[in-house]
């Protein structure tokens, strides 16, 4: 996959944000042919750069999100932990760091009462010796 340039970048900013364009939409706002851009996406997608299109629920639907920073007991890994929070519907995304925090996720619930019910299970899990929750208030940007 070759470098991506300043159009490559700008589709992939215009699909983060709807990606339901059309190929002829995507191809006026980088002034180029809809066979160009076309063709550009296939590169993208077969390249890995792009992986899936799909859906954001809208504010009818907006989840309470939190992110819940876990540290590992004595003698655990990633290996040990994150296989238990696969199990659980509500954890969106896992991150391993570095520094005092072992792993970020992003956790989304309906209700606070839920989100609550939700730390205390991911705090009694094998592995886990801390969990701090941090909810989100607003998202101000997101590309994922």
């Amino acid at each position: 996959m070759k470098t991506l340039d300043d159009v490559d970048r700008k589709l992939i900013a215009l699909l983060q944000d709807n990606a339901r364009l059309s190929t002829v939409a995507l191809a006026k706002a980088v002034a180029l042919s809809r066979s160009t851009v076309q063709e550009r996406l296939q590169r993208l997608e077969a390249g890995g750069v792009i992986a899936q299109y799909t859906v954001r629920l809208g504010s009818g639907g907006d989840p309470l999100r939190a992110w819940l920073l876990l540290r590992y007991g004595e003698g655990f890994s990633c290996d040990d932990v994150v296989p238990l929070l696969v199990e659980l519907t509500q954890v969106r995304l896992v991150h391993s760091v570095a520094g005092e925090t072992d792993l970020m996720v992003l956790v989304e619930t309906r209700t606070p009462s839920e989100l609550a019910d939700l730390r205390e299970k991911v705090a009694a899990m094998k592995g886990v010796d801390d969990v701090t929750t941090i909810p989100v208030l607003r998202t101000a940007l997101d590309r994922l």
